[in-house]
């Protein structure tokens, strides 16, 4: 019986059997002891296998874990694999009912019975607070109803952050996005909104006395309804429009926001010309800009924006034009350009997008003023071939405050980069003489530098080479308090470094052997 006990033992679950590590142990003590001590050992051996035995599996010891903890460790999951938890065992048949998180996504099944599901879901739930509350399917008008009733659901369990993620298969313009209801304009819980595809639509005053945190996507949003959420949201710390379209001018003067994203702006071809002209950004408060993503027909432009500690500017404006108006567009890209970069011209942290770089580069060739800035950390994302050269030397130029220059390889770049291609290369023929005749006239001005980082070092390396081999040679000879440059890849690029070692190696060597005017300067590298 006792032999029996030790071939059906188990650890954590696994079935052990005779020829296992045990029986191994076992034999090979035989080699080196006496009878007497194998009885021991063996007798050891029992006693080890009768403890293991009883020890508490893994899915045991979970759950013996607290209920809040339990609970915890659900709300991380998606609703439909926290249900799947409850075949465990019987304390775990009914725990996701009461999950103070609510995440549900379509998959591959109709919106109607993904409907169906999330019906069937809420019926059973039990949480009497709710944490989170987020549903992302495609949505159909005749869902509206069913909608409502979720939204309600979230609302009365007092949802802290709910999040609406709609979508279309007809245009994000379409009419028939999701109408918020009325009750939910009324709400002193929800401290973090996500719409997307809704139809803001207040009527009268808006109280969302708690709210903190809100994104709005793909939906049409005119300049009194951006009135009545910053007015009815007094604690309103983060504002982010993205793809959203109709406003011409953001007057922003709330006392509490300190973030404002602008990511695109979607054209609706119903606006007449002169409503798709221009984007005016008012917000003397905010402490922290970013305008991102493609700007089709519409010119952003900032007219106050004197509290600003932090600017990104990361976009792509493009038109529709012919190739007469080539010169007239590039001319107008450089008038906003500049415009921008002298409403920003006093955060301390600054970061220039691969478009945006490409129309200083224009400035530059074409011997045009760029206003200075007195940012101390400088992000520049940029391609880093030739064409963006004179961009880089007029940024540094103009920055003689910068401590810390960091400098991103890996960004992509935009659908309007193109035609500016075309404009860098009309402009000037030869950009690394360009960057060369530079060299003595801002050199002297990077006093203050003392962090250089690359970031996506070897990304498209055979087009970058010349460039990236340009820049870090000037920073070295010039930055005189240069304390260290920081060259990383991206994660992308841990399987191809391998194939390309050589021609890593080879520009690794040739950065090394480069002369630095300050002498506590050193040069960090990715492992090899």
């Amino acid at each position: 019986m006792e032999e029996e006990e030790s071939y059906d033992s188990t650890i954590d679950g696994e079935r052990r059997s005779p020829t296992s590590r045990d029986n191994y142990d076992y034999e090979y003590s035989n080699l080196n002891n006496s009878e007497e001590e194998d009885d021991e050992e063996e007798s050891s051996d029992n006693h080890r296998t009768k403890r293991r035995k009883h020890a508490p599996t893994l899915e045991d010891r979970i759950t013996t874990l607290p209920h809040s903890i339990l609970l915890n460790i659900l709300s991380f999951l998606p609703t439909k694999d926290a249900i799947l938890t409850s075949v465990l065992s019987k304390r775990w048949a009914y725990l996701w009912t009461s999950v103070p998180s609510l995440s549900f996504t379509q998959s591959y099944k109709t919106a109607t019975a993904f409907a169906s599901e999330v019906d069937d879901t809420l019926l059973l739930h039990r949480a009497p607070k709710l944490a989170n509350f987020s549903v992302q399917f495609e949505y159909r008008s005749r869902l509206k109803r069913r909608l409502d009733l979720w939204v309600r659901f979230a609302t009365t369990a007092k949802v802290d952050r709910l999040s609406l993620h709609l979508s279309s298969h007809y245009s994000p313009l379409d009419a028939n996005g999701y109408r918020l209801p009325q009750y939910l304009y009324a709400n002193e819980f929800v401290s973090e909104l996500d719409l997307s595809f809704c139809k803001i639509k207040p009527i009268g005053l808006l109280h969302w006395t708690s709210l903190k945190r809100l994104c709005i996507r793909k939906s049409a949003l005119c300049e009194d309804v951006i009135g009545k959420v910053l007015m009815g949201s007094p604690r309103l710390e983060y504002l982010e429009l993205n793809d959203c379209y109709e406003f011409n001018r953001l007057h922003i003067v709330s006392e509490s926001l300190r973030k404002l994203v602008i990511d695109s702006y979607l054209v609706d071809m119903l606006e007449s010309e002169e409503r798709k002209l221009e984007l005016e950004i008012v917000a003397p408060k905010i402490e922290c800009l970013e305008i991102l993503g493609g700007f089709y027909m519409k010119r952003c432009r900032i007219k106050n924006a004197s509290a600003l500690v932090e600017a990104k500017l990361d976009f792509d404006m493009w038109k529709g034009y012919d190739s007469d108006e080539e010169e007239g567009a590039c001319e107008e890209f450089q008038d906003i350009m500049r415009d921008i970069l002298e409403s920003v011209h006093h955060v301390k942290k600054l970061t220039v997008g691969n478009w945006c770089l490409m129309v200083v580069s224009i400035m530059s060739m074409e011997h045009l003023p760029s206003p200075l800035s007195k940012c101390q950390c400088l992000t520049m994302k940029t391609r880093m071939e030739k064409e963006n050269l004179p961009g880089v030397a007029r940024l540094l130029q103009s920055s003689p405050y910068v401590e810390t220059l960091n400098i991103d390889i890996t960004s992509s770049h935009y659908v309007g980069s193109m035609f500016l291609d075309i404009c860098c290369r009309r402009s000037y023929s030869d950009e690394v003489k360009h960057w060369k005749s530079g060299e003595t006239y801002f050199k002297s001005l990077l006093v203050c530098l003392k962090t250089v980082k690359f970031f996506g070092f070897g990304e498209r390396l055979f087009c970058t080479k010349e460039a990236f081999i340009l820049v870090v040679q000037f920073l070295l000879k010039n930055a005189k308090v240069l304390e260290k440059m920081v060259i990383t890849t991206s994660r992308d690029m841990q399987n191809e470094k391998r194939i390309m070692l050589p021609e890593f190696l080879q520009v690794t060597q040739q950065l090394l052997s480069f002369p630095r005017s300050s002498p506590h300067a050193v040069v960090l590298f990715p492992y090899l």
